[in-house]
């Protein structure tokens, strides 16, 4: 058995500030290299991209980034090039688009698999599906395995159609929590597909539990915008924290043992640890905060978005949110 670590609350402490550090040097960088990219999807075209859709990529490219790929790169000691840099645009430019093909209903369920597995055929009407198709194009001709790719994004488009069960509150627990996690765990696999190195099976049985906890913390923090779009997830349907909670926690120790059964350096180890652990901390804050205010109350609807939603801003949630990152990583 691989020796166990602990982590210290000065090396969290440590690592998420220079987590924070990074984050706002990226923000230069998007802003620079981005525009230029869409503004030649917007050449020649009606439509141009609005600011909200602009911040949506730098998001999806932040995490993707930063979560998925360079985490799992620095753990396994090797660097994302360039090329590899660039695809993370593409693919930050390719995931809001694509998701609004489901959400604003610009194509329907068939248009959008015959466009997953055969975007050359797919012929565009209008900016939207011109620039999804554009995007989805230029990252399949940069990566090294194109059909890689499109498997991956087919799987990640079953399972959005899956998800559309979530509009009903019959759904049952255990189906929801399959939907949840295999939605998130596609979309991982995914991003990993566009870069030079696939991760080894014993690293994709330790993503699975992350990638989970990842979208049970977005379901957690949503709440009330999910109420108000008539989507039921795990937290605002079935409402038991207590079980939610130990499920949770089941999940961040099989992940804490997995990674530390990976034969790699254990400093690197710790930081992805933080680094993966930085977005579940917030989930468990929120999920406290969410049984606080709903214990008595009988539909989420009475609720206002105050109520429902946490806010991260203050030193005091800060200071807890550091904290709680170091728990999670030495957790089980």
């Amino acid at each position: 058995m691989p020796a166990t670590y602990t982590v210290s609350l000065y090396s969290t402490a440590h690592r998420l500030h220079a987590l924070h550090r990074r984050l706002r040097q990226q923000e230069k960088y998007i802003r620079e290299q981005l525009p230029p990219i869409l503004r030649a999807f917007e050449e020649g075209q009606q439509g141009k991209f609005s600011g909200k859709s602009v911040k949506r990529m730098i998001k999806y490219w932040q995490l993707s980034l930063n979560v998925i790929c360079d985490s799992l790169y620095r753990l396994t000691g090797r660097e994302l090039s360039e090329d590899e840099q660039y695809r993370i645009i593409l693919f930050g430019i390719l995931g809001p688009l694509y998701d609004d093909l489901f959400d604003d209903g610009i194509l329907d369920h068939p248009q959008i698999e015959a466009f997953t597995l055969e975007p050359e055929g797919f012929v565009a009407e209008g900016f939207e599906q011109y620039a999804v198709k554009q995007a989805y194009l230029q990252l399949l001709a940069k990566v090294p395995q194109r059909q890689h790719v499109i498997r991956h994004l087919h799987e990640v488009f079953l399972w959005q159609k899956a998800s559309l069960q979530q509009m009903q509150n019959t759904i049952g627990e255990e189906e929801l929590y399959r939907i949840t996690y295999e939605k998130s765990y596609c979309s991982f696999l995914l991003c990993y597909s566009i870069l030079d190195h696939y991760p080894e099976p014993a690293i994709l049985e330790m993503l699975y539990p992350a990638a989970g906890l990842l979208q049970l913390t977005n379901d957690i923090f949503d709440v009330y915008k999910d109420i108000q779009g008539g989507i039921y997830t795990v937290p605002n349907l079935y409402r038991d924290f207590d079980k939610l909670r130990s499920r949770f926690m089941s999940d961040v120790a099989q992940l804490n043992q997995r990674l530390q059964q990976l034969p790699y350096q254990t400093r690197e180890k710790k930081i992805f640890g933080i680094t993966i652990h930085a977005l579940h901390a917030m989930g468990c804050i929120a999920m406290e905060q969410l049984q606080k205010t709903t214990r008595d109350v009988a539909a989420l609807t009475e609720l206002s978005r105050e109520q429902l939603v946490c806010d991260m801003d203050s030193f005091f949630q800060k200071v807890r949110w550091i904290r709680q990152v170091q728990y999670l990583v030495n957790y089980g």
